[in-house]
């Protein structure tokens, strides 16, 4: 078998209109074998082409290396886009993660609708990432290796290679008088793909020459089963959900704990974008918070997310801490946005609704948030209530209740922002009154 253009013009059309291309050319023999072959192809597509080259700043030539794959794409007429990142690794985070996670933060930032980029991985590739998949006791998500088309920001990302073995792209550099980057940290076997790729797949490909050929034809299988888990996982949504993003508890519980775990991992991953959490919080959630008492309030918390339950539903959430805003008094003016943390309070004008404005000029208007103890009496009570009451009443989780704001008038809790006015603060029908809403400050 041979690679040639006319077999990636063959991937290409067979795949979602694109109207750019990108390539991601590190520089290296693989993804300049992609470059080369799609410049061969300009009039078929007639697509505008771009390459994308990223510079990691790990490697002193890594200057070097981007002057190379300017001097490359100059000679094909392509433009090269050229981005650098800072891919220092956090402890304890694995330094091939933290580049690639930075990497991919790129190519998301800089495709548009309808972009196309193409990554030159191949079968070799897929053998690899299968088998560090299954050292690190992954599912069958996991298991399904890389994809050969899935959405990356606003556009696509693609792998047209996947189907030739590395030694088959490399006979094509050499007839095509190639010249590439050879990153010695490609041989470096103290990561793990490297020891994969220099130790273990050549032992597996003298006893089985058709390794990466059988292993790629695996993740294909999974990559199947993957796909039907998700279809059973979003018709167990559908049925299982309340308007939003909540789950209720009770219908959950009428699945057995595979399709639990099934439609918890969509959930968190695919509906809320959160990072999925490994089996032993998943089996938490399963096993400790969806049977819980009505009246406790458990959680479960993993790098990336919690899950929380109240009142027989259960969230997802993006952990948070405390905002320092929450534990201060703020002056306002309520003439001009205020912002809160991640949240933005906004004042309306609105004749005959809100708080009336001038009662709100009595005194010193302030923003707030409950410490313990707040009593109110909201428009339409007889008597004053305490805070904690009203919220029970109301259903709000206890972990939102610190960050409600309270608009005050001295020590008088003038409006519990989002839920409701207090007397004797209600603007009347011939006055002019203040409305406040909250909206989040990425909307």
């Amino acid at each position: 078998m041979s690679f040639t253009p006319a077999h990636l013009l063959q991937q290409l059309v067979q795949l979602p209109a694109a109207r750019r291309y990108w390539v991601a050319y590190s520089g290296g023999s693989d993804s300049h074998v992609l470059l080369h072959s799609i410049a061969t192809l300009r009039e078929q597509l007639a697509v505008p082409f771009h390459a994308i080259h990223v510079n990691h700043g790990l490697q002193s030539q890594a200057n070097e290396w981007g002057a190379h794959c300017q001097q490359v794409c100059d000679g094909l007429s392509i433009p090269l886009e050229l981005a650098r990142v800072d891919a220092v690794h956090a402890p304890g985070e694995s330094p091939e993660e933290a580049a690639r996670e930075a990497r991919y933060r790129v190519f998301a930032d800089i495709l548009q609708d309808d972009d196309m980029l193409l990554m030159a991985h191949h079968q070799d590739d897929q053998a690899e990432t299968l088998m560090l998949q299954m050292l690190r006791g992954a599912g069958v998500k996991g298991l399904a290796a890389m994809p050969d088309i899935t959405r990356l920001g606003r556009g696509w990302l693609t792998r047209p290679l996947l189907g030739f073995t590395r030694s088959i792209l490399c006979h094509y550099a050499r007839q095509q008088g190639l010249i590439w980057i050879d990153d010695p940290s490609n041989n470096d076997t103290r990561f793990d793909r490297n020891f994969m790729r220099h130790e273990v797949m050549p032992l597996l490909h003298q006893r089985w020459p058709a390794t990466a050929n059988t292993l790629s034809r695996v993740a294909g299988h999974m990559a199947e089963s993957a796909s039907l888990l998700r279809q059973l996982a979003e018709q167990d949504f559908a049925q299982h959900r309340l308007a939003g993003k909540r789950l209720v508890v009770s219908s959950l519980l009428t699945l057995d704990v595979a399709r639990q775990r099934n439609l918890l991992r969509h959930w968190l991953s695919d509906v809320c974008k959160l990072s999925t959490p490994d089996r032993k919080h998943l089996n938490r959630i399963v096993h400790e918070v969806l049977p819980a008492d009505e009246n406790a309030n458990p959680v479960v918390s993993w790098r990336g997310g919690e899950v929380r339950r109240y009142r027989g539903e259960l969230y997802a959430l993006q952990p948070e801490s405390k905002p320092a805003d929450t534990l201060q008094t703020i002056l306002w003016d309520a003439k001009q946005a205020l912002n809160l943390h991640n949240r933005i309070l906004i004042p309306h004008l609105v004749k005959g609704q809100g708080v009336n404005r001038q009662l709100m000029q009595q005194g010193t208007l302030s923003v707030r948030f409950r410490q313990g103890g707040e009593k109110c009496r909201p428009v339409g009570r007889a008597h004053r209530h305490s805070l904690k009451k009203l919220f029970q009443e109301w259903g709000v989780p206890p972990w939102q209740r610190e960050s409600v704001p309270l608009l005050c008038v001295g020590d008088d809790i003038v409006q519990v922002v989002g839920y409701c006015i207090c007397e004797p603060y209600q603007t009347n029908p011939q006055q002019e009154g203040l409305v406040i809403t909250l909206e989040s400050a990425q909307a």
